[in-house]
């Protein structure tokens, strides 16, 4: 049976909202427990890890019987990438032995997601045929109306689709950040959350958002408590 694990990186420090992982954005629920929660619908309580150099954000990870492993200070700054972060957690499940054939992070800042969007992300992940799995939404403002800017002259993003009508455009799926589900093996080789032969999971443009501002926070709790009426 594959061995799958979900990754839920949180710190405490924000650039946009300071602590913002910590607001309250569904029935009395944080953002880090709202993530728990929904990791709990898809894995064992065993299978979720938490990275985090906070200890408000560890008491409340392990008042949810998850597992919480220390980030050290240097990992949680503004400029820390979540590769370092993916490489000190292998370094710790090596410590203990432990096989880890995929893993799955969940970004705590994108609430949105549904349960069966990670379990889809599973199951592919799982089915051999992906060595990474996203998840994304269909972006109606097609990159084919766009330009690079080369020295002082324009050049199309797609050449091959600058004069195309709308009706011909193919579609195009823009990566939102909510699920990211990997192959270790591709990891190791690559040092990518995603690429290689990659599979995706379908989302709704309003349910992509990425909190980053307030606005942003107002307009997913409020999207969730419409759900819930």
């Amino acid at each position: 049976m594959k061995k799958s694990f979900c990754i839920i990186p949180v710190r405490g420090g924000s650039k946009g909202i300071p602590r913002k992982n910590l607001l309250k954005i569904h029935e009395n629920l944080s953002l880090l427990e709202w993530t728990i929660f929904q990791a709990k619908k898809v894995y064992d309580t065993a299978n979720i890890i938490i990275s985090t150099e906070d200890f408000e954000l560890k008491n409340i990870a392990k008042s949810c019987d998850v597992r919480v492993i220390d980030r050290p200070e240097y990992l949680a700054k503004d400029e820390s990438s979540t590769l370092n972060v993916v490489d000190h957690l292998f370094e710790i499940f090596e410590l203990d032995n432990l096989i880890v054939d995929s893993f799955t992070i969940l970004q705590v800042t994108s609430p949105l997601r549904e349960i069966r969007n990670i379990k889809d992300a599973l199951k592919l992940i799982n089915s051999d045929k992906y060595d990474s799995v996203i998840s994304v939404y269909e972006d109606h403002k097609h990159p084919a109306k766009n330009y690079f800017i080369n020295e002082k002259y324009l050049k199309p993003v797609i050449p091959k689709h600058e004069f195309s009508s709308r009706q011909n455009l193919p579609k195009v799926l823009r990566r939102n950040g909510a699920i990211f589900s990997v192959k270790t093996n591709f990891y190791r080789e690559k040092k990518q959350l995603w690429g290689g032969r990659m599979g995706y999971v379908l989302m709704s443009e309003e349910r992509s958002i990425d909190i980053d501002y307030f606005e942003d926070y107002l307009k997913a709790k409020e999207f969730l408590k419409n759900i819930k009426k």
